[in-house]
Order: structure tokens, then C-alpha cells, then sequence
């Protein structure tokens, strides 16, 4: 039996990747940093699955030390880790469109150095089992600069280079890097949003999707709904004097 970490698996997509997982006969370990709503969450797991082999072990990704015990404690308590699905994050929208730096640091603690914490340590055990796979979950908002979004959105542009960057240095290592970005999912974040959510799809849909690109065949970039993800790539490549205008038009800002 193949085991799998999820941080962020109390809720969202990280609830319903364990779920997508222990049907398929995954050993799952779920960590948050709210131990009381990871002990519903897997409560809730044992419940609705057949595979009772969920683990729920309380992990804040911004304490580099805790992050460095639940490792520790999984490899040597449950098991090795085949993936580690890093999915936790911050969310916090700037609706007001104001410079905010402790939104800065508190999306770039969390999405960024958080989430650098569990691939320092993740690394140093993979490497001694002789491969693993890692996979972070960041967000097609990271592909460019858009309103509002300045503070996640620079977490999630540097999610996305770092999964580049590390998909070359951990190759010889036998660590395979993947980089999720999920169109918008329905989720707690997402009910924070106050504009038109296109193509939204349930965190079961994702979760899916997930276990397929990471399981069934190796994608490094795993994207959903490839349609909305498709015309969101395009802005890639536009100029900026059209970008701008482009988004100027759609935000009316």
C-alpha cells in the first residue's frame, strides 16, 4: 500500500484528494494546522470510506520545527511517503485594492517559506528512499499579475518557478516535482470572492483530476478545466501595453 501526505486536508481540495485517495486504496495522512477541524475531518473520512488507513497528525507548515516533527513522525510511526501533496495555503483577498504588507507576510509565511519547510525536510528522507514525488498546489493566478490579487498572487507565481526551477535539481535525486493549478473550485476560499467565478467546479472534480495526473500517468503541470486553463495560458504571451488593456476591460478597473 502506497502512502500519501496532504498538507491542508481538512477541508477544500485537500479533504476531498484523502477521500479521492483512500477509495483507491491509498494509505492517506491528513495535516492542518486546527487539530480540532483535522479530528472531524477524519472522523468524516473513516466514516464515508471502506479503507480505514487515514492518519490525521496536526502540522502548522509555518513552524519550521513542527514541520520537521510530523516528517519525522509519519517516516518513523506510519510509513514512508511516496507523494507529499503540499496544499495548504492562505487565502485573503484585497478587495479594497490597498498596499497591505501584513497580507504580504502573512500569504508569502505560509504559501511560500511554509511550503519550502516541508520540501527542505521531504527532500533529505526522499532522497534516502530513493525517490518520492512532490506536488504543490498553486494557482493559475500565478501566471500573471492581476487586480486585487498582488499578495496571493505573487505566492503563487513563485510556487509556479519554483516547481520549474526544482523539477530539474531534484530529477537527479529520483524526485519528481508536479505543479497543480486548479481553475476556481468551490471551496471556503472561494466563497470569499465577490466577483463571477467562471467554469467553477466541486473540490471533487479536483480531486480527481489530481489523483490522475499524479497517479496514472506523470504530468508535471496538472491544470482543470483545461478550457478556462487553456485561454488563461494565452495571457501569457501577450504584451503588456494588450494585457493591460485586456484586463482593464474585463475587471472595469
Amino acid at each position: 500500500m502506497k502512502t500519501i501526505w496532504i498538507t491542508g486536508g481538512s477541508s477544500g481540495i485537500g479533504f476531498a484528494s484523502a477521500k479521492k485517495f483512500l477509495d483507491e486504496n491509498w494509505r492517506v495522512i491528513i495535516s492542518s494546522k486546527n487539530n480540532e477541524r483535522l479530528e472531524k475531518a477524519k472522523s468524516l473520512l473513516i466514516k464515508e470510506s471502506k479503507n480505514k488507513e487515514i492518519y490525521a497528525i496536526k502540522c502548522d507548515i509555518i513552524n519550521k520545527k513542527e514541520v520537521e516533527n510530523s516528517i519525522k513522525k509519519i517516516i518513523n510511526e506510519i510509513s514512508n511517503i511516496d507523494i507529499a501533496l503540499l496544499n495548504a495555503a492562505a487565502y485573503s483577498p484585497n478587495k479594497s485594492q490597498e498596499f497591505n504588507i501584513e497580507n504580504y507576510e502573512l500569504l508569502i509565511d505560509v504559501n511560500l517559506k511554509g511550503t519550502l519547510y516541508c520540501i527542505d525536510i521531504l527532500k533529505e528522507y526522499m532522497t534516502k528512499n530513493n525517490g518520492g514525488h512532490i506536488a504543490l498546489v498553486s494557482s493559475p493566478v500565478g501566471y500573471r499579475g492581476l487586480p486585487t490579487a498582488g499578495a496571493y498572487g505573487l505566492t503563487k507565481a513563485g510556487l509556479i518557478n519554483l516547481a520549474e526551477s526544482l523539477f530539474f535539481d531534484f530529477k537527479k535525486l529520483k524526485i519528481k516535482i508536479s505543479v497543480i493549478n486548479p481553475g476556481f473550485i468551490q471551496t471556503n476560499s472561494t466563497n470569499l470572492n465577490a466577483f463571477p467565478m467562471p467554469f467553477i467546479k466541486s473540490a471533487e472534480f479536483a480531486a480527481n483530476k489530481i489523483y490522475l495526473g499524479l497517479v496514472k500517468s506523470y504530468k508535471f503541470e496538472i491544470i482543470f478545466p483545461k478550457f478556462f486553463l487553456f485561454i488563461l495560458k494565452i495571457g501569457r504571451i501577450l504584451p503588456y501595453k494588450l494585457y493591460f488593456y485586456l484586463v482593464s476591460k474585463i475587471t472595469k478597473l
